[in-house]
């Protein structure tokens, strides 16, 4: 694929995002699961919901970090994390990062500057963000497990899958989480 030289290019390309399917779900058994675009829906509600509540971060740059996080799925599709072990260190990130280069293309530095400061993690920000991204992967199991869907016990056992603990918001939801799944 090209560059994407307009924005007409870019909104044109947005729209195949709810075609690409979150592909963890499918290896364990969930048919017709999520797309990406659904996930990162969910992400910036979870964001928007939480970040007011969290002294400190900035609510509008914590949403766009959550509209840009998985935009680089568009041309790398979404690789499931037993995939990546078959991949170089570092070859997912760099793939992504210059797929996200090329998509966002047409749109002012600070589009970039976004993903990259999810990638690096070090914003309260981007790791609101984070948190919220692992969150969402966890209720999102809870609900495929609620209807009877797939084999996704491994999702509970691996713990890059839990969201960061510190912040208490997002602790407590995934706590609760945690909860009502041993009842």
């Amino acid at each position: 694929m090209r560059r994407n030289q307009t924005l007409l290019d870019l909104l044109l390309e947005l729209q195949v995002l709810d075609r690409v399917p979150r592909s963890g779900y499918f290896l364990r058994g969930v048919p017709d699961g999520e797309s990406v675009t659904e996930h990162s829906w969910h992400v910036v509600f979870l964001v928007w919901a939480l970040g007011s509540r969290i002294e400190g971060i900035d609510l509008a740059r914590a949403m766009g970090i959550a509209l840009v996080h998985d935009l680089g799925e568009l041309r790398v599709g979404d690789l499931p994390r037993v995939a990546r072990d078959y991949f170089p260190e570092g070859a997912k990130k760099a793939a992504e990062s210059a797929a996200v280069a090329d998509i966002l293309a047409p749109l002012p530095a600070e589009a970039r500057a976004l993903y990259d400061d999810y990638e690096r993690g070090e914003s309260p920000e981007a790791r609101l963000v984070k948190a919220c991204d692992k969150l969402q992967m966890m209720l999102k199991v809870s609900v495929y497990e609620s209807w009877k869907l797939g084999n996704l016990a491994e999702f509970w056992q691996h713990p890059d899958n839990f969201p960061d603990s510190s912040f208490a918001e997002v602790h407590a939801l995934f706590e609760e989480l945690l909860a009502r799944r041993r009842e």
